[in-house]
């Protein structure tokens, strides 16, 4: 079965995890879930960019170590990350500069500006929306094969949930966004993270 990545990857953010990472930051809840999506479609956009350059899906997930502390912390079979510190900002920060060099700062403005959070809170976000994207590729590394065709295929929802500022940096700035027609302008919690977001 074709998983469907933005799916995938927001299933491990829980309400446990946005508790600890909320320790870090102090944003509002909403807030960083939205920066949080709006992070990992972007890093699934970066991964996108990058399709036609020959090995680099498996170089950058080779990046990821199997005992790396973040790795270690995420309980991939049951879509949960055990436990939440700050190894991410320096091993997620590593994998931004082969996705995005010389954007990546841009591209963090960008997520505080549109979502309404802190720089800080921004480029730390997306350090750890990077590593998560890339532990989970780590650890399904029979998608590197036919990732370019997933991205591909899942192109529109993925650019869907990016920001127009965002879209702009990375090249989409001519892309009609088309919401579903069952599916409100300020879609909720509920509808970003399903059940999984209230279990702990």
């Amino acid at each position: 079965m074709t998983p469907n990545l933005q799916i995938e990857l927001r299933r491990f953010i829980s309400s446990n995890v946005v508790s600890k990472l909320n320790k870090f930051y102090f944003e509002n809840d909403a807030l960083l879930i939205k920066g949080i999506d709006v992070s990992i479609g972007t890093i699934l956009m970066g991964l996108y960019n990058k399709a036609e350059e020959s090995d680099f899906y498996s170089e950058i997930v080779s990046l990821i170590q199997e005992d790396s502390t973040f790795y270690q912390e995420v309980d991939f079979n049951a879509g949960r990350i055990l436990s939440v510190d700050d190894c991410y900002r320096l091993e997620g920060n590593v994998l931004l500069k082969e996705l995005f060099s010389n954007k990546k700062g841009r591209i963090s403005e960008m997520v505080s500006n549109e979502v309404g959070i802190k720089s800080e809170t921004a480029r730390e976000i997306l350090n750890f929306s990077a590593l998560l994207v890339m532990s989970y590729l780590r650890y399904n590394l029979q998608l590197i094969e036919s990732l370019k065709l997933l991205l591909e295929d899942q192109k529109r929802d993925i650019l869907n949930s990016i920001p127009p500022g965002i879209k702009i940096i990375l090249g989409f700035s001519n892309f009609e966004t088309v919401e579903d027609k069952n599916q409100s302008i300020g879609r909720s919690i509920f509808t970003l993270f399903g059940h999984n977001f209230f279990s702990f």
